[in-house]
């Protein structure tokens, strides 16, 4: 099967990555999503953030309904350092039988370089790059994909994505105020939230 690979802290789990997820199956043909909650994202060294049994109790509530959705909790049952390249070549070596596309927001695309040792991860999965349908802003993501394949190898794909100004600092900025979350998360995700007391005391990072 094609399976579409949505990573993230996740620290909520919101509609953006869902949506994400949704899109990336209708225009590739995926037969499935599945969603990885990072175990101990090393860009993430030095917040606060979530403990993982939270993050991923939030991630399968999120996608409890969807049709095709699933949670892999690879990486968290791994512990340590989350890098991409290590979890792929484990879910290659889990499921050969799959062929994986790891989706990201199109920004990631001027990171990938830094990311530890990127020609790995392109050897293990096909990379999926969202960005804006404007002709420009494609032009120029197909310039950067073309860069990286040729230095790294592999295959990166363009999917069309709306803009969404939405992110998980912005809900935990919301949950500390004692503001409504509706339309941001699923409706699951946010009691668990309100229940649990999460982003009551935490400064929000990044994310």
């Amino acid at each position: 099967m094609k399976i579409g690979l949505v990573g993230g802290t996740f620290d909520p789990i919101h509609i953006g990555h869902l949506l994400l997820g949704q899109m990336a199956a209708e225009q590739l043909g995926l037969d499935e999503i599945w969603f990885l909650p990072a175990g101990m994202p090393y860009f993430k060294e030095g917040k606060q953030v979530s403990a993982a049994e939270d993050r991923l109790a939030m991630t399968k509530l999120a996608v409890q309904d969807l049709p095709n959705a699933a949670v892999c909790d690879a990486e968290i049952r791994r512990g340590g350092r989350t890098y991409t390249c290590e979890t792929v070549e484990m879910l290659n070596a889990s499921f050969p039988e799959h062929a994986f596309y790891f989706i990201f927001g199109a920004d990631c695309l001027d990171q990938l370089e830094s990311w530890r040792e990127p020609a790995r991860i392109l050897a293990g999965c096909r990379i999926v790059a969202a960005g804006r349908g404007e002709s420009a802003d494609r032009f120029l993501l197909e310039e950067k994909a073309k860069q990286l394949t040729e230095r790294f190898g592999g295959e990166i794909l363009i999917m069309d994505f709306p803009v969404l100004e939405i992110s998980s600092t912005m809900i935990r900025e919301r949950a500390a105020a004692g503001l409504p979350l509706r339309f941001l998360v699923p409706p699951a995700v946010e009691e668990y939230i309100r229940q649990r007391k999460l982003y009551q005391n935490t400064e929000a990072g990044e994310g």
